[in-house]
């Protein structure tokens, strides 16, 4: 996916967790009937196995982490 049409704010999510050892999965565009905007999921490898992040933005510009 070309990272020049996602919003800012999406990647600075996403960056501010890479920082913490994240890595992206995939991004995908939600639906319009869900509030638009995107999804990008993350995960890390520990020892116990996997953690995973999601970070969402919808078109309203508001953004929501989860660990």
């Amino acid at each position: 996916m070309n990272t020049n049409n996602l919003p800012e704010a999406l990647l600075k999510g996403i960056a501010k967790l890479e920082r913490n050892g994240f890595r992206v999965v995939r991004i995908v565009p939600t639906e319009p009937e869900y509030g638009g905007g995107y999804v990008a999921f993350l995960s890390k490898r520990l020892r116990t196995g996997l953690r995973l992040a999601q970070v969402e933005i919808d078109d309203a510009g508001n953004v929501k982490t989860h660990h």
